[in-house]
């Protein structure tokens, strides 16, 4: 593990999460051109990671009806990628989520954006089907993480 990403909570006012949730939906709408604008969250846990004192990454955790939380808005810069950033910010969130007394973690992502499939994978997240909004949405790619003490 890469001993210089340091994660810390934050607000969604502040400026740096915002400048980098700026650049991943720039990023979105590259790969999906038609993608319509993300909605507001009213997640109360956001994360940013920052490696070498410098803010490259964020996710957020947003509550499901069922017992599972979402991830959210899980973003690294690219210049920050396959150094343990994502994976960092999803084990912090994890962790957070089982305190809180959630039993499975869900994600939705892009079938064009094989780097993050594989990392879900990787992580132990198995394929399901569409959830929630994603049903019928051809481009979403689910999974899903039951969680254990043993994260």
């Amino acid at each position: 593990m890469n001993d210089a990403i340091v994660i810390h909570a934050s607000t969604w006012q502040d400026d740096v999460l915002q400048h980098l949730l700026t650049q991943m939906t720039q990023e979105l709408l590259q790969i999906y051109p038609d993608m319509p604008k993300p909605g507001p969250l009213h997640s109360p846990l956001v994360l940013i990671a920052f490696l070498d004192a410098r803010a490259v990454g964020c996710v957020a955790m947003q509550a499901l009806e069922d017992g599972c939380a979402e991830i959210k808005r899980l973003f690294v810069l690219p210049e920050a990628r396959r150094q343990g950033v994502a994976k960092r910010l999803i084990q912090v969130l994890e962790q957070h989520a089982l305190q809180q007394g959630y039993i499975c973690m869900r994600v939705e992502t892009g079938n064009k954006q094989s780097g993050a499939i594989a990392l879900y994978q990787e992580m132990a997240y198995q394929p399901i089907a569409p959830f929630g909004v994603y049903i019928g949405n051809p481009v979403s790619y689910c999974f899903e993480k039951q969680l254990t003490g043993q994260q």
